[in-house]
């Protein structure tokens, strides 16, 4: 228990205090000192304050407290209740004191007690009660410059309280203040970061035309790239519309995101619309952001002479292509097959001084792998290795599979191997399965097994693919009751098993004769609400190689 003697201690102390400063107040000249209007404390004014936030912070009830200041008031000045609010840590008691101090102890606050507490408010977190003083301090006809008004709002947006950082916005013109775009924009931000783009296009719709509040060009992109990014591009071409009609001048980034937005949502033809109309009657000059986003789109649906049309343009217009423009081209000419088009894209690539990475090998090995020519494949891995490129993971996954494909599993076992000493590469579950799948379709569950410990002492999580395959393997060399413990282990890890895993196991279990673990299954089935039919076998080894075709990122 702690001991009451500091405490008492404390009070004595400050009461003896409290009767010196009394004194002073016969003298005229020490009363003028106390009132003065100066906010700087006076050294008698700190002691005065440290009394004054001493018995408050002691005081059991506000009614306490008011009774044990009372003999102060004569010495209360703004000054001191000012330094005494500075210091309580707690910013609800200084808030208590200041409005005590206000309400029954008649002391006319300065502005920089208002400024100081809200401000204290809002790093504690309590931007409501720091609006509500806010509000408080304008209607006593105290006024803060723009930069604390901005303070305020961005507090309340950092704080992720978009609906009070709205009202706040909204209620800012009656105090004359004029928000910032920057304070704007950032609330904007935050709303399409938090998937509220709905919100923020109906805020800033709802504050077109205020004149307390400023919005730009840059207020429209952070809208239409929210818009893109969820697949919205008729609000996004609204917004863009109205953008013009107040007056607002697109950039070049406007169209940048508007045009990738378009090719995105497989709208690439209107994005090539946008692009020719942005070179012929705009003030806005297409740069190679614009044009790859065009060529990109063409090639993500598989139309390369569209593509290769608008990159001539390009090259017309004197802009020069990025690396990405290039790797754009030959992926999309590699996964239509058109492997002498890519090498021809990668030689031009090399003459005009562009060096190669990763993605751009990456893609011409997938090409290569696409259309079979798994020799071709291993000979740019090998120049990949001369030029110091280190694969990635997408790299392993595409000639891992292929090898799969082509029966040699050994090979891709051992350039899972070559990964597995790879710390920079995270693994991912897509990079195993093939090589797990191979094993099991020749019947080695065993080193299946293996891969699948491989996995785990990387961290890398299983699918649902990878237990169904085990699942399978197991199943097809009668390795039954281990089939339903990798089923427990994949139900137990949270994986979701999906109509193929139940149904082939049930199928299998079927077939070995046993009942009283089939009905476990078809238990669990039932508990999920599906109804499962009993699938082909091989139905389901066509559908898990379908579901492990990777494509390249880029």
């Amino acid at each position: 228990m702690l001991s009451h003697a500091p405490l008492h201690h404390s009070v004595s102390y400050c009461r003896c205090r409290l009767r010196r400063i009394l004194l002073l107040l016969a003298c005229p000249a020490h009363r003028r000192l106390f009132t003065a209007s100066d906010p700087s404390p006076d050294p008698s004014d700190l002691w005065i304050a440290k009394i004054v936030s001493t018995i408050f912070r002691l005081a059991p009830t506000p009614a306490a407290a008011e009774a044990r200041l009372s003999p102060l008031r004569p010495v209360l000045s703004p000054s001191v209740v000012l330094a005494a609010l500075r210091r309580l840590r707690d910013p609800l008691s200084a808030l208590g004191l200041l409005y005590l101090s206000r309400s029954d102890l008649g002391v006319v606050h300065l502005p920089q007690a208002f400024t100081f507490l809200i401000s204290c408010l809002c790093r504690s977190g309590l931007q409501d009660d720091a609006l509500k003083l806010f509000d408080e301090m304008a209607s006593e006809g105290h006024t803060v410059d723009g930069s604390f008004v901005e303070f305020l709002a961005n507090s309340c947006i950092e704080a992720g309280k978009f609906d009070l950082a709205t009202g706040f916005l909204a209620a800012v013109s009656k105090y004359g203040y004029r928000l910032q775009a920057y304070t704007f924009n950032k609330l904007l931000t935050l709303l399409v970061r938090e998937e509220r783009v709905s919100d923020a296009v109906l805020l800033l719709r709802q504050h077109l035309g205020f004149q307390f509040l400023s919005i730009d060009t840059c207020s429209f992109n952070i809208l239409i790239k929210g818009l893109s990014r969820v697949g919205d591009m008729d609000t996004a071409l609204e917004v863009f519309n109205q953008m013009q009609s107040f007056g607002y001048v697109p950039d070049i980034i406007t169209y940048n995101i508007l045009i990738d937005g378009l090719c995105r949502a497989d709208q690439v033809d209107n994005g090539h619309k946008i692009l020719q109309k942005v070179r012929s009657d705009s003030a806005s000059v297409p740069n190679v952001v614009t044009y790859t986003s065009v060529i990109s789109g063409y090639c993500k649906i598989g139309k390369m002479e569209e593509a290769y049309q608008v990159f001539d343009e390009m090259i017309g217009a004197g802009i020069k292509p990025s690396r990405i423009t290039y790797n754009v081209l030959i992926n999309g000419y590699g996964k239509m097959g058109n492997m002498p088009s890519a090498i021809s894209l990668y030689e031009r690539m090399l003459v005009c001084g562009c060096p190669p990475d990763v993605v751009t090998f990456t893609s011409l090995i997938d090409g290569y792998c696409r259309s079979g020519l798994l020799n071709d494949a291993m000979k740019l891995w090998d120049e990949m290795n001369q030029r110091e490129l280190k694969p990635n993971a997408y790299t392993f996954s595409v000639v891992i599979h292929c090898l799969c494909r082509k029966n040699k599993v050994g090979d891709a076992r051992n350039l899972l191997k070559v990964l597995n000493g790879r710390r920079d590469v995270v693994p991912r579950a897509f990079i195993y399965n093939p090589v797990i799948h191979g094993l099991c379709k020749v019947g080695n569950i065993d080193e299946a097994n293996s891969v699948l410990l491989e996995m785990e002492e990387r961290s890398c999580t299983p699918d649902k693919y990878t237990y169904t395959i085990l699942i399978i393997g197991h199943c097809m060399k009668g390795r039954m009751f281990e089939a339903i413990a990798i089923f427990q282990k994949m139900v137990n890890s949270g994986c979701t098993p999906d109509s193929i895993t139940v149904d082939s196991l049930i199928s299998c279990l079927l077939k070995a004769g046993i009942p009283h673990e089939i009905n476990k299954i078809k238990s669990f089935a039932s508990g999920r609400g599906s109804n499962f039919e009993i699938p082909n076998l091989q139905d389901i080894h066509s559908s898990i190689g379908k579901n492990m075709d990777i494509s390249v990122a880029i």
